[in-house]
């Protein structure tokens, strides 16, 4: 099998001056765009130190360099060498100032690589046993709105579930940042009728307001 390199680019660094921050070059601050301060992402790095041929051909090591642990496989820890130098951390943002994010202190030394930055999400990054599969999912119905991501249960094949009760079917998959939880279809009628009964609580100019955008948007 003949392995065909393929092209990563920096997208910025890791910057270290007493406080730790991530440096996003010119060319990509356009992609920072929607980062919120107090969000949780994931830098994903490369470890320039550890790229050489060397350390990229070795497939064990001693896990937290201490030669008292015995050898494991490098994808079963998180060591900096392995076959392609690849770390990935978990990181609040705690102020953004124009191309810098400032963050948690991380171990990755300054002018460390960025190649990617994603947003942390509960229900992908951190999985667990949820009562909807993701594949059934409608992920192109998924809504967006403000922080709260609305993610429903495709519809088909409800034939089978005629025997489930509004209190056991999950319906929907209700993010708020990186956090998830599930509503069944009770919990989302409930949820629809707390969300009116608070619309009709909001002042009538707001309301009429609403009323005059939504003519002019439809």
């Amino acid at each position: 099998m003949n392995f065909e390199p393929f092209k990563l680019v920096p997208v910025g660094y890791v910057r270290k001056n007493g406080e730790t921050f991530i440096e996003i070059l010119p060319k990509f601050t356009d992609a920072i765009d929607g980062l919120q301060e107090g969000e949780w992402i994931k830098l994903i790095l490369w470890f320039h130190g550890s790229d050489n041929p060397e350390r990229r051909s070795v497939l064990k090591v001693h896990p937290y360099n201490n030669p008292e642990n015995p050898l494991r496989g490098v994808f079963a820890t998180r060591s900096p060498v392995r076959p392609n130098p690849l770390a990935i951390y978990a990181v609040k943002i705690h102020r953004i100032e124009g191309n810098r994010l400032y963050i948690d202190w991380i171990d990755a030394h300054d002018g460390t690589p960025v190649v990617d930055i994603k947003i942390l999400v509960e229900r992908l990054d951190c999985p667990r046993e949820t009562p909807v599969p993701e594949e059934e999912l409608d992920i192109p119905s998924s809504r967006q709105i403000g922080e709260v991501n609305l993610i429903p249960r495709k519809s088909e094949h409800l034939d089978k579930l005629k025997e489930v009760s509004p209190e056991e079917y999950d319906a929907l998959i209700l993010e708020v940042g990186p956090k998830t939880t599930v509503l069944t279809a009770k919990e989302l009628v409930e949820l629809i009728e707390a969300l009116n009964e608070i619309y009709e609580n909001l002042p009538v100019e707001i309301r009429d307001r609403l009323a005059t955008l939504k003519q002019r948007t439809d």
